[in-house]
């Protein structure tokens, strides 16, 4: 598909929701253009998310700023999610910040194929079909690591596509104090327009804490 093709068919896609368009965003990379992360990255990344995802959901359970003090574990979080992680007394804004990249571990989740299939995000996700491949003592993630699949860059890229403009309709709204279109929930929108564009390497930027979500 090219990526004028993937445009019309996220544009026909919206529109049967009932969710706005812009004509004007320009197309998003060619599937020869784009080098996804490795599956070891990926991991990595799935855990750091499950650290602060339960982190942020499991207070005062100090079992998660355990695990990551284990060798090289630590590096596998980025500067945010060790301060958090690691803070004694983290911030309620920080706790809810952190609740809700279980959004981008759901979606990621997805592109190492842990999840079978994905609809336009409506409901908020939930992690529970797949937390049985995270560890659940101090062992490292053998599970985790053995059942990633990465999904191919055009299927990928089919939501890249699908969220960039998504998430645009969801900015727009706001910023002209409309109601968040076709029943989306914009949190799940941004969330996940920031784990895809980590994914496809938008932008080339490799730290975590400064990924890109322009629109």
């Amino acid at each position: 598909m090219t990526p004028a093709q993937r445009q019309a068919a996220t544009e026909t896609l919206l529109r049967e929701h009932g969710i706005p368009v812009n004509p004007q965003l320009p197309w998003i990379e060619d599937e020869n253009e784009v080098r996804l992360r490795s599956a070891d990255a990926l991991c990595r990344r799935l855990m750091a998310l499950w650290g602060v995802v339960g982190t942020a959901m499991l207070r005062e359970n100090d079992f998660f700023e355990d695990y990551f003090s284990i060798g090289e574990r630590r590096a596998w979080l980025s500067g945010e999610e060790a301060r958090f992680l690691f803070d004694p007394v983290p911030l309620d804004a920080d706790y809810l910040r952190f609740s809700w990249r279980v959004e981008a571990l759901y979606f990621l989740a997805w592109c190492g194929g842990l999840v079978d299939r994905i609809e336009l995000p409506r409901s908020e996700a939930s992690a529970r079909a797949f937390l049985h491949f995270f560890p659940e003592d101090e062992a490292d993630p053998a599970a985790l690591r053995e059942a990633l699949r990465v999904r191919p860059a055009r299927e990928i890229l089919d939501w890249s596509d699908r969220l960039y403009r998504l998430h645009w309709a969801v900015r727009d709204a706001r910023l002209h104090g409309r109601p968040t279109p076709g029943g989306l929930v914009s949190g799940a929108v941004f969330e996940w327009h920031y784990a895809v564009n980590w994914m496809t390497r938008y932008d080339g930027e490799d730290d975590w804490d400064e990924v890109g979500t322009d629109t």
